[in-house]
This record gives C-alpha cells, sequence and structure tokens, in this order.
C-alpha cells in the first residue's frame, strides 16, 4: 500500500515537472515572439542606414573599424562579436532615432540562421569578407557554407548595396544573386583595388587603396598582412557612403585591434603577447603563424591551445598546426586536452623546442620561470582555454584557473579572474 502510494505521488511528481517545463518553454516562447515583433516595429520605424557583415573570418573587426570610421561623422550603433539572431534582435530594439547608421555583424552556426536574421535586419548594404569551412558539424563543406553567406546578399533591395570580396570566388560569385548593385574589392582587381601592403617590424600593417582615380594610403595599427581584408571592406563601405578620404585615413590609423584578435599587450619589462584566442578555425590558424614570422623579436614563442572547425581527424588537424608552427617558433607550446595528439619529432621534444601542458596554470608558471625581455609569445586557441590569462598573469592577477569554466566573454570582460573559481562561480 505505502509503495503504491508512493509511487502515485511519483508520477503526480514527474507530471507537474513536466508541465512545469511545458509552461516555461510556452511563457519563454511568447517573451521572445513580443521581442522579435518589438525588434521589427524599431526597424520599421527607423530611418538609419543598416550595414550587415558576414564572413567566415574578418568581420568581426570589419565591423569594429567601419563603426570607428562613420562615427567620425555619424551617430553609430554597433553589434560585434555576439551575432546571432538574439543578437540582432537586441540591438534593433535598442536602436534610436538619432542613430544614422546600425553596423551588425551577423553570423550562422547553422543552415537557414542568415536568412533569418537577414529577414529581420532588412540591410541596405551587405559586406562579405570570405568563405570557408566553418561549423563542419552543421556544414559540411564549403558549398554550404557559401549558401548559408550568400543569404544575406540574396536579402537585399533591389537599391541595396552588395560590398564583396574579388579575391574569394565563392564570394565574387554572389554579386549575380541581386539585383542590387554591387562592389568589388581586393588584391586581384575590382572597384576598390589593394596594392603596396606592408608591414612593419612590429607587424602593423600599412596599404593603399585605389578606387577609380583615387589613391588612398593608409597607415594602421592592426597586425598582420591578412587584416588588408577588413581594412578594404570598411573603407569600401565607407567611400561609398561618403566619408571624406582624409577621415577615412585618420579613423584607419586610429583604430586599435579587437583584443583577442591578434592585439598586442606588451609588459614592461617582459615578453610582449600577441593575443589570437578569441576563436581559431583550422583554415585561419596559418594567417597568426604568419604574422608571428614576419615580427622581429629576440625569440618567438607559439602556444595553441584548442583548434576548430576542421574535417577528418582532428590528430591530424593537430599536427598540420604543429608543422605549420615550428616552421616560425623558437619554442612550441600546446596546452589543453588536445596536446597529446600533436606527436612532435623526439628532436623537438629533446631540444626544449616542444613542450606540452594539461593545464594553462601549469603552463603560466613556466612562462614566468623562462620569459625574457623583448620576446614574442602568440597565444591561438578558440575561446575556450581563456588563454589571455597566461598574459595577465605576469602582474600576478589570476586565480582562476579551471581550463574551460564555460564563459564566452573573455577574461578581460569577465573581471573574475582574480578570485578563485569556486568563488566566481558561487560555489561555497
Amino acid at each position: 500500500m505505502m509503495v503504491a502510494k508512493a509511487d502515485a505521488a511519483s508520477r503526480l511528481i514527474d507530471t507537474a515537472r513536466r508541465a512545469h517545463a511545458r509552461a516555461t518553454t510556452a511563457v519563454k516562447r511568447v517573451k521572445n515572439g513580443l521581442k522579435d515583433l518589438h525588434a521589427r516595429a524599431e526597424r520599421s520605424r527607423s530611418r538609419a542606414t543598416y550595414i550587415g557583415v558576414t564572413g567566415s573570418s574578418g568581420k568581426t573587426t570589419t565591423v569594429n573599424l567601419l563603426a570607428h570610421i562613420l562615427s567620425a561623422d555619424f551617430n553609430v550603433r554597433t553589434q560585434a562579436d555576439r551575432n546571432g539572431f538574439e543578437n540582432a534582435s537586441k540591438a534593433l530594439r535598442q536602436v534610436t532615432r538619432e542613430d544614422q547608421f546600425v553596423v551588425l555583424e551577423i553570423g550562422t552556426s547553422g543552415p537557414g540562421l542568415i536568412e533569418r536574421t537577414t529577414r529581420l535586419v532588412r540591410p541596405d548594404i551587405a559586406i562579405v569578407t570570405m568563405v570557408a569551412v566553418e561549423h563542419y558539424t552543421a556544414f559540411r563543406g564549403i558549398e554550404a557554407v557559401a549558401q548559408e553567406k550568400a543569404q544575406l546578399v540574396r536579402g537585399l533591395s533591389s537599391s541595396g548595396l552588395a560590398i564583396l570580396n574579388a579575391d574569394d570566388p565563392n564570394v565574387r560569385g554572389m554579386s549575380g544573386l541581386t539585383n542590387a548593385r554591387s562592389a568589388l574589392f581586393g588584391t586581384s582587381g575590382g572597384d576598390f583595388q589593394v596594392t603596396n601592403l606592408r608591414t612593419s617590424g612590429l607587424g602593423t600593417l600599412a596599404l593603399t587603396v585605389m578606387h577609380g582615380n583615387e589613391t588612398l594610403d593608409l597607415e594602421s595599427q592592426l597586425i598582420g598582412a591578412h587584416n588588408w581584408l577588413a581594412i578594404c571592406a570598411a573603407v569600401a563601405c565607407a567611400l561609398h557612403i561618403g566619408v571624406a578620404p582624409q577621415t577615412i585615413a585618420a579613423r584607419v590609423a586610429t583604430f586599435e585591434p579587437v583584443p583577442g584578435r591578434l592585439s598586442v599587450q606588451k609588459i614592461a619589462g617582459g615578453p610582449t603577447f600577441l593575443l589570437d584566442c578569441a576563436k581559431a578555425p583550422l583554415h585561419s590558424v596559418g594567417l597568426a603563424f604568419e604574422t608571428l614570422r614576419t615580427l622581429h623579436a629576440a625569440r618567438k614563442r607559439c602556444i595553441v591551445g584548442q583548434i576548430s572547425d576542421f574535417r577528418g581527424n582532428s590528430d591530424a588537424a593537430y599536427q598540420k598546426v604543429y608543422r605549420a608552427a615550428k616552421e616560425v617558433a623558437d619554442e612550441l607550446i600546446f596546452v589543453g586536452p588536445n596536446a597529446h595528439k600533436v606527436r612532435a619529432s623526439r628532436e623537438d621534444v629533446q631540444q626544449g623546442r616542444f613542450r606540452t601542458f594539461e593545464t594553462v596554470q601549469e603552463l603560466s608558471s613556466h612562462l614566468q620561470a623562462t620569459a625574457v625581455p623583448d620576446e614574442v609569445i602568440l597565444l591561438k586557441s578558440a575561446r575556450n582555454l581563456h588563454l589571455e590569462r597566461l598574459m595577465l598573469d605576469c602582474g600576478g592577477e589570476v586565480r582562476c584557473w579551471p581550463n574551460q569554466c564555460g564563459s564566452k566573454l573573455s577574461c578581460m570582460d569577465c573581471g573574475r579572474h582574480r578570485t578563485p573559481f569556486a568563488s566566481a562561480a558561487g560555489i561555497s
């Protein structure tokens, strides 16, 4: 009898829990629906020009640089880095009557998401930086990625403008998918052509953009020759809008790299960190290594955490990264749960050119014991390992050391790196 009553009570509790879960989901769906209606209403009322930026790489820097240029003359609202539908919806709900331009990064993690966001944003200008293999589980190949990115261009009205990378055939071909005007940019030609690419011993990039009979010489603080892509995309858009060339040059010169995307942090009396630990798709890892190769430094060290967006065997991916990195670094270090996949040569291990560490904290101790002035240390990883702590700990600031804490914020933005993880997470 008692067992039967207990079973009945258990079934009632389970039923109540399921009902509560369904009710919670329904309430959430209604709230999200109301938020989206609000966003659409604000978009309809807004007189701002909406610019959407997508691509497999370079979009965050493009968005931030373009907003920096436009803000010299206009009121600009920006949404970058967090680039899903919900983020775009939130940005639209925050648009005011004073905003003249809204520059949005538009990303995806699966088929159909860019189309959904594009229908919400209704961009006047679409910028596509490049197409490469990303989110491999969802897309399985570059053709599907190209189709997804193209939805931003397809969403333009006939009065819109598509600004497309002429160097990438998958992007260049998008001009045939819309009735809107198209403008091409690139190093190989187009309406906006990049020439005279050059980097300093510190890695900073300078270039020339040619447009018609105009020549615009630009000096930047961005690190690495590959950043021509973001600079030219932003400059092409700004010139189309009518920003004065001298204003563009001045704003490009004062724009600082987005933190964690090949940004530079010099430690007084110690190393210079090159932070590239916001994302690490396999297709673009070599760009950071090439940047390290061009720098002038007493010693170059490369630290690799987690690599993403590759097809096939993960061991092969990490071994490919190892082979590329060893060509440009005096010391190569892999950290985290995938470090064992590298299978470095016996010679590199014996000579101390290759090391592995299971935890970021152990690696930090190694760096502090072996750091020398004027060396450059490249930190390359996806965001989850938070390798930026290696730089922050040079000042003894870090007490939060889980290999993966689950936060999508950088440690600089989170600000809890001075607190032990258990305390920061609210665990007693």
